[in-house]
């Protein structure tokens, strides 16, 4: 008689390690998809990152785990290439979304300013970069010294900071947006209409299309697991309790 093995279940455990937090599976160290370890520094975020891999079942289904993938991509990606992360980020200030208003129609225009104003307001207060706004697309000269002074406040985050920063501003397209969701300025809702602002205005005319609502969808989405991520990195460090 051919004897068949009986499938476990993984047991995950969130275990105390250093300034911070490591992800045990069945005993041994929970590796990213680069073979690094996961450690993480808030117990709130190793434990949902933990939680996330108990949901699992037979398959591991990526989509369904925006913690771990954040996790793994401050591992894998931001930590062995920093510099190349920053100057991208950077590129996004050259061209702030938020400093071109619409030239027409004049109803656009001003939802825009009423949206837009108060986060450049917060950037340049918050950092004291001053941004320098227009209509249409065509490039605008910006005052010398703000993307210098946003280089420096993003290359002061640190690897996981940066993974959720890299995230929202790709999600958005606008930096000073994905300052304001890191720092908790405001909500991921709030900071979703603002950065889809002219196509919601478009869809108020036109109607929605499916295109448009499954990219707002993916937006949205990435958006509440960014807000979530900075949320569990403010959390207390670590402890020296083992979970």
């Amino acid at each position: 008689m051919t004897k068949h093995k009986t499938k476990t279940t993984p047991v995950y455990d969130v275990v105390a390690d250093g300034d911070g937090f490591a992800l045990h599976r069945d005993g041994r160290f929970l590796m990213t998809p680069a073979g690094l370890a996961f450690r993480v520094p808030t117990l709130d975020l190793a434990n949902q990152i933990a939680e996330e891999w108990r949901a699992q079942g037979e398959k591991i289904l990526p989509a369904t785990m925006p913690m771990t993938q954040l996790a793994a991509t401050a591992f894998d990606i931001v930590a062995k290439d920093r510099a190349k992360i920053v100057r991208g980020l950077t590129g996004y200030a050259t061209s702030e979304l938020l400093c071109h208003f619409a030239q027409e129609p004049e109803a656009l225009t001003e939802k825009q300013r009423v949206a837009w104003q108060p986060y450049l307001d917060w950037c340049a207060q918050r950092y004291n970069a001053h941004f320098v706004t227009g209509c249409g697309v065509m490039p605008i000269r910006q005052n010398p010294d703000t993307v210098p002074t946003l280089t420096a406040v993003i290359d002061a985050f640190d690897d996981f900071s940066l993974a959720g920063l890299s995230s929202a501003t790709d999600s958005t397209g606008s930096l000073v947006l994905g300052l304001a969701l890191a720092e908790g300025f405001t909500t991921a809702q709030d900071i979703f209409h603002a950065s889809v602002l002219d196509t919601l205005h478009q869809a108020i005319r036109w109607g929605d299309d499916p295109v448009t609502i499954a990219r707002h969808t993916s937006i949205q989405k990435d958006l509440e697991a960014c807000e979530k991520w900075f949320a569990l990195l403010r959390q207390d460090a670590a402890t020296t309790d083992t979970v």
